[in-house]
């Protein structure tokens, strides 16, 4: 008898543990960890709602919210717990680092909850958007999470105990991508990694370095395919590598010679070196890589496929240090079962050059980058049925504020291959789009940026540094073309009709204007916006014959189908605490219970 009565609490608290872990990965198709091994987050959406689940090493209160920066004020938060087994949570809304105020209109439904000796578990559902000027709507763009927790419950609703400086952060997450963005895939058996490093390079004290590396690639003798990369960052330089890059050559490269050689990218470039530019992986900070869809990979390890890569490494180093020994990089996961299709990476976007202008004392100034259907319908010869979009990543820097890659067909826009509106330069993650799309041969793609430029006082030109700008959409798509750039640019000509001193050379010219004389604001977008451009099309050496191209004639754009809060607002609900007993786990995880109760009746027939 005492050994039965011995092992009912061990089994109990087993059951506990395995039930509060089986919670969180039931039906849920994304997950995040928010802090390792502490906050955990999982869940999932449809064209209406999103369930959350938030797991943490916690007995008190949890906080979970959604703000515009990052930051308290303006966020919509929810704060809930579990007391004596009941589960609490309240919609609420801060207007300033403060307790945050319970919202009249509670929008949040609390679907379950537990907590065993160490840990507190919380689901709830709302609507993507609720249509309640206090909450935020859930959109396909960048969303920045702010969470916190307290190892005590609050003694009431108004009565919390600030949660301190260390249990409390933000982080930017995609929450309406592909499944793939966040669940990890399945790796077959005979998939083998790869690691591409840079040689513990002495990272220059200059504020933004980019460092490229020579390396040739395997052949295995038949074809392989890249499934998944993932960035390798040395420990303590996750703020110090910006991004990295790795470009194929298309064109016979001395393998020998070059491989292994590592040197400043556009400085110190060897010539031969110079038409290197066909993107194949793309990583920013904030990113955990790409795992590909599971009907497609990237074609390696023939003689007939690439035999030469550059990786691109941005070093972001604004405090000039000089004692960096760097030795991040990337590593692919590679397969010698090909999957069915090749898949391939084209950069669309503006081409890098100091015809990019971003003039400053502009709250709202777009630039965009036109890849149009007499490139595509090239590229396109031998694909007539189009290339579908399955993934995109976008890159401007410190200005940028949204990035939207629109598509055009016969003058008329289709909704966008994707957008982010709230753009976050730290965090440049792939969206996995949810909707594939398909790009035909005489579409048009425009890469549209905006950037918010009135704390400048100064022009700011696009160029490689941090504190020049970018427009570029790296687009993920299958089947492979041979396009792997599809960039424009303004002409210098038109852009200098903003100055009094057009015959001036073009950077004196744009310096020289008032820029804080609105009218001359007004006249240099629509100058940006119907410019003749300069295109770039092709795969490295290969370029096909485009030339400029006329501003693009849009007969109608886009209108958003009509949504719920274009409706009179529905009756907002009671503000009371939503509760549930956190016994609804046995009904959630439905036959377990009949496990739970099978396990006990074993563990009381012992003696």
């Amino acid at each position: 008898m005492a050994h039965r009565e011995n092992c009912i609490p061990l089994i109990l608290s087993l059951l506990a543990a395995f039930c509060f872990q089986v919670n969180g990965l039931e039906n849920f198709t994304h997950s995040a960890v928010i802090k390792e091994g502490v906050y955990h987050l999982h869940w999932k959406y449809d064209n209406a709602s999103i369930t959350f689940e938030v797991q943490v090493q916690t007995t008190g209160y949890i906080g979970f919210g959604l703000s515009p920066n990052g930051g308290m004020a303006g966020s919509d938060i929810v704060i809930g717990w579990v007391k004596n087994g009941v589960g609490y949570l309240k919609d609420r809304y801060a207007t300033t680092t403060a307790e945050p105020a319970i919202d009249s209109s509670q929008d949040v439904t609390l679907l379950y909850s537990s907590e065993n000796g160490t840990h507190t578990t919380l689901q709830f559902e709302r609507k993507l958007d609720t249509c309640d000027t206090d909450d935020r709507a859930i959109t396909m763009g960048t969303i920045r999470i702010i969470w916190s927790y307290h190892n005590d419950d609050p003694a009431s609703d108004t009565g919390l105990t600030y949660h301190g400086n260390t249990n409390r952060g933000a982080k930017s997450l995609y929450l309406l991508t592909g499944p793939s963005g966040n669940v990890a895939p399945t790796i077959p058996n005979d998939a083998f990694t790869v690691d591409f490093l840079n040689p513990n390079v002495a990272v220059p004290s200059a504020t933004t370095t980019y460092w490229c590396v020579g390396f040739a690639m395997p052949k295995y003798g038949q074809k392989h395919h890249l499934i998944k990369y993932a960035p390798v960052i040395q420990a303590g330089h996750e703020a110090l590598v910006h991004h990295i890059l790795i470009y194929a050559c298309h064109h016979a490269v001395n393998v020998t010679k070059y491989k292994g050689t590592s040197f400043q990218c556009y400085e110190n470039m060897p010539p031969d070196l110079e038409n290197c530019d066909a993107p194949v992986v793309g990583w920013a900070i904030g990113s955990e890589g790409l795992n590909f869809p599971e009907n497609v990979g990237y074609p390696l390890g023939r003689d007939s496929d690439i035999d030469f890569i550059i990786m691109e490494t941005h070093y972001d180093n604004p405090n000039g240090r000089s004692d960096y020994i760097d030795s991040s990089g990337i590593r692919m996961t590679i397969t010698p079962t090909p999957r069915p299709i090749d898949c391939g990476m084209l950069q669309a976007g503006v081409a890098v050059t100091t015809n990019h202008v971003v003039p400053p004392y502009y709250s709202n100034l777009h630039s965009w980058g036109h890849c149009p259907s007499q490139c595509l319908s090239e590229a396109m010869a031998t694909q007539p049925t189009g290339i579908k979009i399955f993934g995109v990543l976008h890159h401007t820097h410190l200005l940028g504020r949204a990035v939207h890659v629109r598509h055009f067909r016969n003058g008329v826009e289709l909704p966008p291959v994707s957008y982010d509106d709230n753009y976050d330069f730290n965090y440049q993650e792939i969206q996995i789009l949810k909707n594939e799309v398909t790009v035909l041969p005489n579409d048009d793609i425009v890469v549209d940026c905006t950037y918010m430029s009135n704390a400048r006082t100064t022009v700011t030109y696009g160029g490689l540094s941090t504190k020049e700008e970018m427009c570029l959409s790296f687009l993920m798509y299958y089947p492979k073309i041979n396009l792997t750039n599809c960039e424009s640019i303004a002409l210098e000509s038109d852009l200098k009709q903003v100055s009094d001193n057009p015959s001036y050379p073009f950077v004196f010219a744009m310096n020289s204007v008032n820029w804080e004389n609105e009218a001359k604001r007004t006249q240099f977008e629509a100058l940006e916006r119907n410019s003749t451009r300069y295109v770039r099309c092709g795969q490295g050496v290969t370029s096909y014959n485009v030339g400029t191209i006329s501003a693009l004639q849009i007969a109608q754009e886009y209108q958003p189908p009509s949504g719920p809060c274009n409706y009179s607002p529905t009756t907002p609900t009671t503000s009371s605490t939503t509760q549930v007993s956190t016994n609804t786990g046995v009904t959630k995880l439905g036959s377990f219970s009949v496990v739970v109760l099978a396990v006990i009746g074993v563990v009381l027939s012992l003696g």
